[in-house]
């Protein structure tokens, strides 16, 4: 079944904890009331943070407020997230990868982005739709924490590992006022722009976790919250999961949180694309995570087989070297791509694995295989090649890479026909090893 063309985001029946404190500040990520340590038996889990003290002096704050219990509940949204939203007209899928280009150029130069798929590569997602905004409590709406779209990574500077998040909305109230435990200090720049920031800890049965948060209010009515810890939450529970230092320190947390490019007024370049829509096909895959160099190889084999064999007259919206880490693992790379001609617009949709067997050839006097339309050859490699009328080519080689190329959302052979899908399949340098 074909889907849709309009852009898209993998992100469906997901929970949300949201935190609202009392000032009017979202506090994504520290979700916690300040000073709070949970004890109950022998058998519970514990959990601590810094006790607040107040009176207190911030710099920076005129007056400050008593702490802040704040309010928890949880909300949800479902579905595919759209970036064409039309109650954010300022934010689209152009807007979402112009900002994302603008978070990690932001980066300092000695910290490096790991490599993983688009939700761990700071690129900015559809901002959620909530379903169920009668259920919040009494005076509380979806604008008080919704109409956000949000990034996060990983970062890796020496030794110090750990987690950068990064939400922007618009904002058109007041800046809240200082409250002693959500910032250790508040800076007015010459532009208006006013950063809050807040250097603290957590600890969960004893663990550690090392928290650095800076939320800017800008003068155009942008809302920047950065939030960045020593913790890799991918690690499973009694791993290493703290690395003990923090990979950005506050003043260069608090640069990324006013870089221009998030700004919601920021001009998107003409012609920038949509983010990459998350792909994999889940045929599975075996083997150790690809690395940056790999991917970047197989894409440019990609874009040179393209050139050799794409059709007149017909434009792809991105390179189809626009490999990344399938959703299903990331030992397999794709990429989905648009493409457009005089017989309409589909999806080009590859898939790169390791670690597959050689198909066997279907008993063809087996009942069960009378309907089966598959092609299949032997290269003098022996690399196999089984295609079908519906647009597919798959490609299995002796060392086990597999190499899946199809065409949907049109229809078969109409932009691109099978015999060019197959020449790309098979092009030189699709190896995941050399």
């Amino acid at each position: 079944m074909g889907r849709s063309a309009g852009p898209r985001w993998g992100w469906t029946d997901t929970l949300v904890v949201v935190s609202i404190v009392a000032v009017g500040v979202i506090v994504a990520g520290l979700l916690h009331t300040p000073g709070e340590s949970a004890t109950d038996d022998a058998s519970a889990h514990t959990y601590a943070t810094p006790e607040v003290e107040y009176p207190v002096e911030i710099p920076g704050c005129e007056t400050v407020l008593a702490p802040s219990e704040g309010e928890m509940f949880m909300t949800s949204f479902s579905g595919e997230q759209s970036y064409d939203n039309p109650r954010y007209p300022w934010f689209s899928g152009p807007k979402a990868t112009a900002m994302s280009e603008a978070l990690i150029a932001a980066l300092p130069g000695s910290v490096e982005l790991e490599y993983a798929g688009p939700a761990e590569s700071l690129l900015f997602g559809p901002i959620p739709v909530y379903n169920s905004p009668s259920e919040l409590p009494e005076g509380i709406t979806e604008e008080d924490f919704g109409g956000s779209t949000s990034a996060r990574g990983m970062l890796v500077r020496e030794s110090a590992r750990g987690s950068l998040g990064v939400s922007v909305s618009r904002w058109d109230k007041p800046v809240p006022e200082c409250a002693a435990g959500q910032l250790d200090r508040r800076a007015t720049y010459p532009d208006g722009t006013i950063i809050d920031t807040l250097d603290t800890w957590a600890e969960y049965d004893g663990n550690r976790n090392l928290i650095r948060a800076a939320t800017a209010y800008l003068p155009d009515g942008t809302q920047v919250y950065a939030s960045v810890s020593d913790e890799d939450p991918r690690v499973p529970v009694g791993g290493d999961r703290y690395s003990g230092t923090v990979p950005l320190t506050i003043e260069e947390l608090s640069d990324i949180a006013r870089a221009p490019g998030l700004r919601v007024t920021a001009q998107v370049p003409v012609g920038t694309p949509p983010p990459p829509t998350p792909c994999g096909s889940g045929t599975g895959s075996s083997g150790e995570p690809l690395t940056r160099e790999t991917v970047e190889r197989l894409g440019q084999a990609l874009d040179d087989a393209w050139r050799a064999h794409a059709p007149d007259g017909v434009a792809l919206e991105r390179s189809l070297g626009s490999l990344q880490p399938s959703e299903y693992g990331a030992s397999s790379v794709c990429a989905e791509v648009r493409v457009t001609g005089a017989a309409g617009t589909g999806r080009l949709n590859v898939d790169i694995g390791g670690g597959h067997e050689l198909p066997v050839a279907p008993d063809e006097y087996d009942p069960a295989n009378a309907w089966n339309t598959t092609r299949r050859e032997v290269l003098p490699d022996g690399s196999v090649v089984e295609r079908d009328m519906a647009s597919i080519v798959t490609v299995t080689r002796p060392s086990g890479t597999q190499v899946r190329i199809s065409l949907s959302d049109v229809l078969p052979g109409s932009l691109v026909t099978v015999d060019r899908l197959q020449a790309i399949a098979t092009a030189p340098g699709l190896e995941l090893t050399r």
